[in-house]
């Protein structure tokens, strides 16, 4: 109430002043230059005064103020949750774009990008958690790889996340061949091996043909992996002090041990048909 007594009163002021001074308007061409001067010095003071009226009128009320700024702070939380939404699906977009190459060659690949969640410390052989899980195709025994190849495959997985064994473990049992040689072999990990990062290639043939250097790719053999996934380098031709057998040490393309994000191939043309080493 006090507020609209304040704004009338204002009110008040601003038309009285524009009486006066149109009043003064004509008075001032009055040749009397005492009383002109006398007119103008009132008029000076009158605009002014006129002047903080209309001030006063157009100021908005503290409550106003307050509504505005509330108006401001819900705006800047709408930007923010946009500019937060873009960068979820820019680092989105970053992630499928590393695969970009592979799907490109392979139509087929059904591909689920996914962080790692989490890290099995007690595990030797560097099993990690995606959070990646049935919900979006995830499946047991589906190959996981990075931009740079094989890395393991699921071992469990429920509905919002996967657990993964590496190709460090003993427990994985992939089909690869040589690149150059088309020898073949059964890629698996052991306690010896994987604080260093590598692998090996077992049951090769006592004809085989293997060298260092040469790459290391995915057999596609029993239908559990695609053809061609790129897997590691031959490091070494030793013999397995188990069965006295060759066998080559493989040393991966990525680096088991700290990998932070990772892919599931949910599905390819082969999935589940056994195929031959050499079929395409």
């Amino acid at each position: 109430m006090r507020k609209r007594r304040n704004k009338n009163k204002s009110i008040k002021v601003l038309v009285i002043t524009l009486i006066i001074l149109t009043v003064l308007g004509v008075l001032s061409q009055a040749e009397n230059s005492l009383v002109s001067s006398g007119i103008n010095l009132v008029s000076k003071g009158l605009f002014q005064l006129s002047a903080a009226a209309t001030g006063e009128i157009g100021s908005p009320s503290s409550e106003e103020l307050a509504a505005e700024v509330e108006s401001l702070k819900n705006e800047n939380a709408e930007l923010r949750r946009q500019l937060a939404d873009y960068e979820d699906v820019k680092a989105e977009n970053e992630k499928l774009w590393k695969y970009y190459e592979l799907k490109k060659t392979n139509p087929s690949y059904q591909i689920v990008p996914a962080n790692v969640i989490r890290r099995d410390s007690n595990d030797d052989f560097y099993s990690f958690t995606l959070d990646a899980g049935t919900a979006v195709g995830v499946s047991v025994n589906a190959p996981v790889i990075t931009d740079n190849g094989l890395v393991g495959w699921v071992c469990q997985a429920d509905a919002a996340s996967c657990k993964v064994k590496t190709i460090l473990s003993p427990d994985t049992k992939a089909g690869v061949q040589d690149k150059q040689t088309g020898d073949s072999g059964i890629l698996s990990g052991s306690v010896s091996l994987s604080d260093k990062n590598l692998a090996s290639m077992n049951k090769l043939a006592e004809n085989h043909k293997i060298k260092v250097g040469d790459m290391i790719v995915t057999s596609g053999t029993g239908g559990v992996y695609p053809t061609g996934l790129l897997v590691g380098e031959v490091q070494s031709i030793e013999f397995n002090k188990y069965d006295a057998s060759r066998c080559a040490v493989i040393k991966p393309y990525e680096d088991v041990r700290s990998i932070t994000s990772a892919a599931v191939i949910t599905g390819f043309d082969t999935k589940g048909r056994v195929v031959k080493t050499n079929e395409k």
